[in-house]
């Protein structure tokens, strides 16, 4: 430890300088909009409305269709979690083991998934869906419902966790995988008991990471979701609609913002106990 730590080069210099500057700039701009929504949820909505009170809070937890789209919201992006873990190893197995041309090909079109526009790629589906659905090839349930907008979530938050998984299979030993291979590993004992298990804190970070970025998901829920099924995000828009609805659209925010951060802040502190055995 003493000698890793002895290598570290200091931190001076101009670059030292422009590194702290940006790092502050950075948390500026993240905090300065962060404490703004929080002032916001504290604003009483009423005739008076410089006055600071938890109305907007208590009446947000008091209120069924906030609770019920708020738990819809962890439904979908659990959910998002589970089918984007499935379908990212294997995908990840292709980049970071099998490599070579197909490797290859899949990296490219998973960064073409990552880049392409989320707004052109969901309005075609819902044509998509309507086509199919008028030939009755698909049901009319899947129009403007929960299982749309899962399938959007999908594929929208699918291309991170393959890249985390890829990151997390390319540390294994190849020589590991070498040797499992001339003792007759199949692809599928590579995957399940030898990468998933050495990559475990990978799947984790990728569960997570998609967890986070599925809950906050406004697009997908606005243009495939129904009222029957409804999302934070379009409570969000109800609220902000109203000219008294600002302070409940910002408690709304920040509680989704906590729950978004809670698996990372988990992952951290379990990773930090780990640490320290």
């Amino acid at each position: 430890m003493a000698g890793a730590s002895s290598t570290v080069l200091p931190l001076r210099g101009p670059l030292a300088g422009l590194a702290w500057t940006s790092l502050l700039l950075q948390i500026l701009i993240f905090a300065a909009p962060l404490l703004l929504v929080l002032w916001l949820s504290l604003l009483a909505a009423t005739e008076a409305p410089g006055d600071l009170s938890l109305t907007a809070w208590t009446s947000l937890l008091a209120s069924p269709q906030a609770r019920e789209a708020l738990l819809s919201s962890i439904l979908l992006a659990a959910l998002t979690e589970l089918g984007a873990t499935l379908l990212a190893a294997p995908l990840a197995f292709l980049i970071a083991v099998r490599g070579r041309f197909l490797g290859r090909m899949t990296l490219g079109f998973v960064i073409l998934m990552w880049f392409f526009d989320p707004g052109m790629r969901i309005l075609g589906w819902m044509q998509a869906f309507k086509d199919l659905a008028m030939l009755e090839i698909l049901p009319t349930s899947i129009l403007g419902g929960f299982i749309a907008e899962l399938i959007a979530s999908i594929h929208a938050w699918l291309p991170l966790g393959i890249l985390v998984f890829a990151l997390a299979f390319r540390r294994v030993d190849s020589a590991l995988l070498c040797a499992a291979r001339e003792c007759g590993a199949t692809s599928i004992t590579l995957l399940c008991r030898i990468l998933w298990p050495l990559c475990h804190r990978g799947v984790a970070l990728s569960a997570a990471l998609v967890f986070s970025g599925a809950i906050g998901s406004f697009l997908e829920p606005r243009l495939l979701g129904t009222g029957e099924f409804e999302q934070a995000s379009e409570w969000l828009q109800r609220a902000l609609e109203s000219e008294t609805g600002w302070p409940y659209a910002a408690a709304m925010l920040i509680l989704m913002l906590a729950i978004a951060a809670l698996p990372l802040v988990a992952l951290t502190l379990f990773h930090q106990r780990e640490a320290r055995r």
